[in-house]
């Protein structure tokens, strides 16, 4: 096998190397724990703190607006302004820094004695080989792809190193679980194993990867020793994006007890009596849903696949709308365009800026009696504001949706809810984190979104789905 670039020779020693093996360059790869994924999975992450939930907007309507942080450090010359000689030459030197540091955590983190052969340590090794040989198989796929390795590329070799990737996604919740596992059983004796779950959980709070964390947050809240304000505030957002409210609120609870809860989650505990409330009632619609033969869609991105399940009595105008466009090919290669932490991925614009359109609007359903609310996971069409009147114009919405992260009480009944993700949530806390509906971002030359490489229609019932526009026409 021939690797045709520098990073491509990067990727292969690595993959070679025994600590890319480590659970840090595994952790990093996926879901954070530090960050060589920046150099094999170049935009698989990204960073910003962004902390909108409890500001009065919602999705984009076309007004800019930068959500990310500046670099610190020594100044350098702007890469839109490099050779690809050079950029390519800075990514190395990155990779080749970040390798430097993973090989110093393996030192600290994830190591059990030899002698250990309890039966909680067998399960850890086994999971964690597991996680191991899944993650090498995917950055494998990857590598064939990304770094345009000597073999000849498959035509669903995309769609297979996706599968790969989530089924790394499994094995890793399992080694997680039995991280939580084994430092619950002597939280003094792995302590090593409780730094390793608490830098886990930091890193994927950050990144709004919070999906199947609530038993080692328990795990660590019940140990108390490594428990401070940042395992609280994230095992807060884990108990609000897996909807257990009793978790948020203890952990949460005690920030605002201590004086140290921020503004965005002192709102957001403010409203969990009637979060929990709307939580009910959607658990009751969902039993509902299951007697219904309600449309699945699947869609195929750049970081996984989802299939979402589409509520047609309750939202039947937004999901006719959606499921003309996917039959349409409209969402093939439509940018996710803005990603905002803690709040939502917004896709389906044709220019990819947040001011396309497919060139009409349709009738918004946010305000009927069987609207459905925001939970993570939950997708909804996005409204802007008339220009002239400066007012909410509840029927601007088209071709353009959201993924929502968490419950989002604020713009219930503002933008209508059509359906939810049924399978591949993980995927959301993938996306990179990026507003190309601000100017200066969309100028970055490297800054690529994740995208949807295709949707396709898995069930619908027996009737024409064509949606009735308020402006413009559909396309012939």
């Amino acid at each position: 096998m021939v690797c045709r670039t520098g990073a491509g020779r990067v990727m292969k020693n690595a993959l070679k190397s025994r600590w890319f093996k480590s659970w840090g360059v595994g952790c990093s790869v996926f879901f954070g724990c530090s960050g060589l994924s920046s150099g094999l999975l170049e935009g698989f992450h990204g960073f910003g703190d962004a902390r909108v939930w409890s500001q009065e907007v919602g999705p984009s309507s076309g007004v800019g607006g930068g959500i990310g942080g500046k670099a610190s450090g020594a100044a350098q010359p702007s890469a839109s302004k490099l050779t690809p000689e050079e950029r390519q030459r800075r990514r190395e030197a990155k990779e080749l820094e970040q390798m430097q540091a993973e090989q110093m955590r393996i030192n600290t983190y994830g190591v059990l004695p030899e002698e250990d052969q309890s039966p909680l340590a067998l399960e850890y090794r086994k999971a964690f080989a597991a996680f191991k040989d899944a993650l090498v198989d995917y950055a494998d796929a990857h590598a064939r792809i990304q770094y345009r390795m000597g073999e000849a590329i498959e035509n669903d070799s995309r769609e297979k190193w996706l599968v790969g990737l989530q089924a790394a996604y499994r094995t890793l919740v399992k080694w997680r679980e039995s991280i939580a596992k084994l430092y619950a059983s002597d939280p003094t004796k792995y302590q090593n194993l409780g730094l390793l779950l608490r830098e886990m959980l930091l890193t994927d709070g950050a990144l709004d990867r919070l999906d199947d964390w609530v038993g080692p947050v328990k795990a660590l809240l019940e140990a108390k020793e490594l428990v401070d304000e940042d395992v609280l505030l994230y095992a807060g957002y884990a108990g609000f994006m897996n909807c257990d409210f009793e978790l948020a609120e203890m952990a949460w609870g005690s920030l605002s007890q201590a004086g140290k809860l921020g503004d965005q989650e002192t709102r957001m505990l403010s409203e969990l009596p009637s979060i929990s409330e709307s939580w009910k009632n959607e658990l009751a619609r969902r039993e509902e849903d299951k007697t219904k033969n309600n449309p699945r869609v699947e869609l195929m991105t750049t970081k996984g696949t989802m299939v979402v399940e589409l509520f047609e009595d309750d939202a039947p105008e937004s999901v006719a709308n959606f499921i003309y466009l996917v039959e349409n090919g409209y969402y093939t290669r439509k940018p996710i365009f803005l990603v905002k932490q803690h709040w939502l991925a917004q896709t389906g614009c044709e220019k990819g800026d947040g001011k396309g359109s497919a060139g009409f609007t349709i009738k918004s359903e946010a305000q009927e009696s069987t609207r459905r609310s925001h939970f993570r996971g939950s997708l909804a069409v996005p409204i802007g504001v008339n220009a002239q009147t400066q007012q909410v114009d509840f029927n601007s919405g088209g071709a353009q949706f959201y993924f929502s992260f968490l419950p989002l009480p604020l713009v219930d009944g503002r933008h209508t809810v059509f359906g939810r993700i049924e399978t591949g949530m993980e995927v959301m806390g993938m996306f990179k984190v990026l507003n190309l509906t601000d100017e200066e971002e969309r100028k970055n030359p490297e800054l690529r979104p994740d995208s949807i490489i295709r949707a396709k229609v898995l069930s619908k019932r027996d009737h024409e789905y064509r949606p009735t526009p308020v402006f413009g026409k559909l396309p012939r």
